[in-house]
């Protein structure tokens, strides 16, 4: 009985750690792809991380626009309260104010998320809404993420649980015109 119950306790604990959601790490040379939506066209876009120092330096491509640059300063992902998600000037460094992430919300924005259930960011009140109609999934994996809607209505992201990068994996009727969906991270 004493090996009946061993063997049954284990399998339950095998299955919850295989239950739990993926949180993949952000770190240097990662190469993020997403489905950049625009005026009701898919385009692909790939970021890539050259460098997480001071400054982020985040190489950007979309298919059939061009590439560029970002500079990202640390002070942005640490308390940025908006995001780009347009398309820059093709063939240029753009180098971001201190406000602005790409591809992320701060790590204060996400520490007011998990703390409050809701954080502002680009001039709108985001609350998260606990269902799991929105599953985002990594080679067919669910990512463990937050899925928040603005107040207003209009608007949703999905925002993978990181701390140190909180990034966007999916927007819903952004505000900018643009959304954005996640396919994979290298």
């Amino acid at each position: 009985m004493k090996k009946l119950s061993l063997t049954i306790l284990a399998l339950v604990l095998g299955t919850a750690v295989f239950a739990q959601n993926t949180v993949p790490s952000i770190k240097g040379n990662s190469v993020i792809t997403y489905t950049y939506t625009q005026d009701g066209q898919d385009l692909s876009l790939t970021l890539t991380f050259s460098s997480l120092g001071d400054p982020i330096k985040i190489d950007w491509n979309i298919e059939g626009v061009g590439s560029g640059n970002y500079e990202m300063s640390p002070k942005a992902l640490e308390s940025g309260k908006g995001m780009v998600i347009t398309a820059a000037e093709p063939d240029q460094l753009t180098k971001l104010p201190s406000y602005q992430t790409v591809a992320c919300i701060s790590k204060e924005a996400f520490a007011n998320m998990v703390k409050t259930q809701s954080f502002e960011f680009d001039d709108l009140k985001y609350t998260v809404k606990k269902d799991d109609s929105g599953t985002i999934k990594l080679n067919g994996k669910p990512l463990d993420v937050y899925h928040a809607i603005a107040t207003n209505g209009k608007g949703e992201m999905w925002i993978l649980n990181n701390p140190d990068f909180p990034l966007v994996c999916k927007t819903k009727d952004n505000a900018q015109g643009v959304d954005i969906a996640l396919v994979s991270i290298k």
